[in-house]
């Protein structure tokens, strides 16, 4: 992605602590849930940090998701005790009528078709440049944890 494309892109997506703030009464209700749920791990937290003023993260979210439900307050809680960027781009609707097109474009962000999106929470994570250097597609694959795959990603960029 150039970094105009970045940029453009960082400007339609909302910081993370605005996204969980602005979210409906349903979806933050579940959104608070989750973060008390949740149990971040401090020694992966504090190697985060070093990285937090070198890397974004961008994640393509829905209300409705399942998988975004349980994620989105994670980061959230990351973003919160690192200052590692989170940005949202939400609002991500299938299109049942149309089989050629699996995301409806608009209301869903263009970004779900430039950036391939095949399921969601896609979670971007870019250098300050907008060079990608992670992907996680709906949950930790590599990593038993959200955060210890962030900082996977981190590292190894």
């Amino acid at each position: 992605m150039n970094k105009r494309d970045f940029q453009d892109m960082l400007n339609r997506a909302v910081p993370i602590e605005q996204y969980m703030r602005e979210c409906s009464a349903d979806c933050k209700s579940k959104y608070e849930a989750c973060r008390a749920d949740y149990t971040l791990k401090p020694d992966i937290l504090e190697s985060i940090k070093a990285f937090d003023n070198q890397f974004i993260v961008v994640t393509i979210s829905a209300d409705w998701c399942k998988d975004c439900i349980a994620n989105v307050p994670v980061l959230d809680l990351v973003h919160e005790a690192t200052g590692l960027p989170v940005y949202i781009l939400g609002g991500v609707k299938t299109d049942p009528l149309n089989p050629d097109r699996q995301w409806a474009v608009p209301p869903s962000p263009p970004e779900v078709n430039t950036l391939n999106i095949k399921a969601i929470p896609t979670i971007l994570i870019y250098a300050k440049n907008g060079k990608e250097i992670g992907r996680i597609i709906e949950n930790p694959s590599i990593k038993p944890t959200l955060e210890e795959e962030l900082l996977y990603f981190l590292e190894k960029a």
